[in-house]
């Protein structure tokens, strides 16, 4: 257990009682003032584009749908029907750029790909640079028929898929791993661009998530962060890479809301405690926090105070929640991003 002298502020258990419940409040009721506007072609926050006959059977569940003015879009469709994707874009809070290294790319938050919306998941992944995807869903392994949360959108161990013309996935692991976290790479390419390598790809499959839910502890999921950090260090080093040539990391679950926004917050608290080099960080993150430096830009000045009043978790996700629909969704899922922080302060 965190002594709580070494806790961030925000952390310590004077700073919690009671706190959680009353700011998840106040998101929610910003998060209803929102939808009032999902039906203003003018708003940023309207979801139009996700109702029409032409994309409405591209969307896994009709109440969650993007943001007009965050939403990623593909490229050749002219903003039209063969631009969508039921996809944001999660950038940066402005608030925490100071305490953020200038490669922080954020995320796609986004649905678990239909059958039918596969290919352009994966052109998405092509055209965003993603090496990165973060799946926190059981699948089903019957990739043509529509399961009740989620699919499977990934060849199998050895094989290679012609996702659509020209882009390939090929799955580099020699057997299928089925365990309750997998780690699965693979290699994506178009044809089409062939001045452009083979890109590496890692897919973190946590299958054991329970939807709506959290789980019973926060090993997994800090495995699971420090796994990433690793991969990443290993293809800079194997391909010549620096951390700017890593776009966002796509994240989704079923609907790409609530257990994908509370990934992104404990990502996003984990970057800030590492870049501003928290000396009370678990001893893993803190040797790869140095990576960077202090290179944004700012002044110690500007940088997250772990000694101050301010909430690092509150502040992602009310950022977040103006670029996707209820991220994060429930009140246990709110309080299990605070555990997993909390968990990684030695």
């Amino acid at each position: 257990m965190s002594n709580p002298a070494r806790l961030p502020r925000f952390l310590r258990p004077e700073s919690l009682s009671g706190y959680q419940n009353k700011v998840f409040a106040h998101l929610n009721q910003l998060e209803r003032q929102r939808a009032q506007d999902a039906a203003r072609s003018d708003s940023p926050f309207c979801v139009l584009q996700g109702t029409q006959s032409a994309t409405r059977d591209l969307n896994r569940y009709s109440d969650i749908l993007p943001y007009k003015h965050s939403q990623v879009l593909l490229a050749g469709g002219q903003g039209g029907p063969q631009s969508f994707i039921n996809a944001n874009r999660i950038t940066a809070p402005q608030s925490l750029k100071s305490s953020l290294p200038p490669s922080f790319k954020g995320y796609i938050a986004t649905q678990a790909p239909l059958p039918h919306t596969q290919s352009r998941f994966w052109r998405m992944a092509f055209e965003q640079n993603v090496y990165v995807i973060v799946c926190l869903t059981a699948v089903s392994e019957d990739r043509t028929r529509r399961a009740q949360k989620a699919e499977r959108y990934w060849p199998l161990a050895g094989q290679t898929d012609e996702i659509e013309r020209g882009l390939f996935v090929r799955n580099l692991d020699s057997v299928d791993d089925q365990s309750q976290v997998a780690y699965r790479h693979f290699e994506l390419w178009d044809a089409n661009r062939p001045d452009l390598a083979r890109r590496p790809m890692l897919l973190v499959h946590y299958q054991g998530w329970p939807d709506h839910g959290v789980p019973t502890q926060s090993q997994e999921l800090r495995d699971i962060l420090l796994k990433i950090r690793a991969w990443k260090r290993e293809q800079q080093q194997q391909l010549h890479l620096t951390l700017e040539d890593f776009g966002p990391m796509i994240v989704h679950c079923s609907a790409g809301c609530g257990r994908t926004g509370t990934f992104c917050v404990v990502d996003t608290a984990l970057s800030v405690l590492e870049y501003i080099q928290y000396p009370h960080l678990a001893a893993a993150f803190r040797s790869s926090s140095a990576v960077e430096g202090k290179q944004n830009g700012y002044t110690a000045e500007d940088m997250y105070d772990p000694e101050g009043n301010r909430d690092l978790l509150y502040e992602s996700l009310n950022s977040f929640r103006n670029e996707r629909m209820l991220m994060v969704q429930t009140l246990s899922q709110y309080m299990f991003c605070y555990q997993v922080v909390r968990d990684l302060c030695e």
